[in-house]
């Protein structure tokens, strides 16, 4: 063979490398996931970090339950606690649905042991509004919870 066809099967070979690895490689799209996140609004990505979390702590939990590893007590614990993180899950949503049946547009709760972190976005909130959000979460839990409320305007 003289020198010009194996510089053209060494290029075509490569250039067919190059095209399988493109194909079968899905290519990574960084700027559109930072697009995403800065179209988020604040509430939205705290929830969004906090389902995150909770969906991590269930699925080690699964691989604890999954596992042939572990012990009948570890499992039995992994699935009280996935019982727990669901629960609390329920909870917290369902204190969503009432403070924004309750006039406030967004809001975020977060349960976690016997504290009730809220936020809520309002422009020109006062006292009244905080006073009648522990109302209304009070009414719902229980007063063995320590409430605080937060106001973000966006």
């Amino acid at each position: 063979m003289n020198k010009q066809a194996i510089t053209f099967l060494s290029l075509f070979c490569l250039i067919l490398v190059l095209s399988v690895y493109y194909i079968i490689i899905p290519p990574q799209d960084d700027q559109h996931v930072s697009t995403s996140s800065s179209t988020l609004s604040t509430i939205a990505s705290m929830q969004q970090n906090l389902n995150d979390t909770r969906q991590s702590l269930i699925n080690e939990n699964n691989d604890i339950i999954a596992s042939s590893k572990s012990k009948q007590s570890q499992i039995n614990s992994a699935l009280n606690q996935i019982a727990k993180t669901k629960e609390i899950i329920a909870k917290e949503k369902e204190l969503v649905t009432i403070i924004q049946n309750n006039g406030y547009k967004e809001a975020y709760v977060e349960i976690k042991d016997t504290c009730i972190k809220v936020v809520v976005n309002k422009k020109q909130a006062t006292s009244k509004d905080a006073s009648r959000i522990i109302k209304l979460i009070n009414e719902q839990m229980g007063t063995e919870y320590e409430i605080e409320v937060k106001f973000i305007t966006e």
